[in-house]
């Protein structure tokens, strides 16, 4: 999470007490700082499935299985999560990719091809969120063995990944056995990132509250203030794509 820049006034209005030292005024404005930062709303990335939509608020359970409360407002934005492929993503194309640290090489764990009109949208490299890690392939043969009794005790979770976020233009995409190996740059830096075939790739297209419907998987980009939950922006998955960010 990121704490939204607080405001201040350049000067507090009349004078202050001739009596007060230097360091009282110090621990005055440094309260008044404090106050002002504990009170600024906090960003919060909200995923999960839609348990419930009433009036403008949805319920949404998290993988975690709690059920979060966001208020939709009139400023709330939509987008769709569709399908994209490997092929988009190449020169020119502004893309957004979590992903995993290997050594010293950065795996995506998924990409967003975003449309032109999103053009800059959260461009920079900036650290995110433990999120589900797609370079697993599932589907690869074992060594095993066979373990029949009594089950004690079982639990359940997704295997998750730290991660990185880099948003930004690609400058250069080489083929790679099947994975691309892509330059993002941005201002003040680049990237070089391998991007897998395991990676989910999806694009955004505009949607409205009518495309939210109990049961989808959404992610949202939210404000909290004091515990209360407000969608910035709301992107839902469509045709079986959920949204990997």
């Amino acid at each position: 999470m990121n704490r939204l820049p607080p405001h201040f006034p350049p000067h507090f209005p009349g004078r202050l007490p001739r009596r007060l030292s230097a360091a009282g005024a110090v621990l005055v404005a440094a309260a008044a700082l404090s106050s002002v930062a504990l009170a600024a709303p906090m960003r919060e990335r909200v995923r999960g499935t839609v348990a419930a939509i009433s009036g403008d608020t949805l319920t949404v359970r998290t993988m975690a299985g709690s059920d979060v409360p966001v208020t939709l407002t009139g400023s709330t934005r939509y987008s769709e999560v569709l399908k994209s492929s490997l092929s988009h993503v190449d020169p020119g194309s502004y893309i957004g990719t979590a992903a995993k640290s290997i050594g010293n090489e950065l795996v995506a764990l998924e990409v967003v091809v975003f449309p032109p009109s999103m053009r800059g949208v959260g461009e920079g490299h900036y650290a995110w969120d433990r999120i589900p890690d797609t370079t697993l392939d599932d589907r690869a043969a074992t060594a095993s063995t066979m373990t029949n009794g009594t089950v004690s005790a079982a639990t359940a979770a997704a295997a998750a990944v730290s991660s990185t976020m880099t948003n930004g233009t690609v400058a250069s995409a080489n083929a790679a056995n099947g994975a691309k190996e892509i330059t993002v740059t941005y201002k003040g830096g680049k990237q070089e990132i391998l991007v897998p075939p395991t990676a989910p790739i999806v694009t955004f297209r505009p949607a409205s509250m009518e495309d939210v419907k109990a049961g989808s998987v959404v992610f949202i980009n939210a404000l909290n203030d004091g515990g209360k939950v407000t969608a910035v922006t709301v992107a839902v998955g469509s045709h079986g794509v959920n949204p990997p960010m």
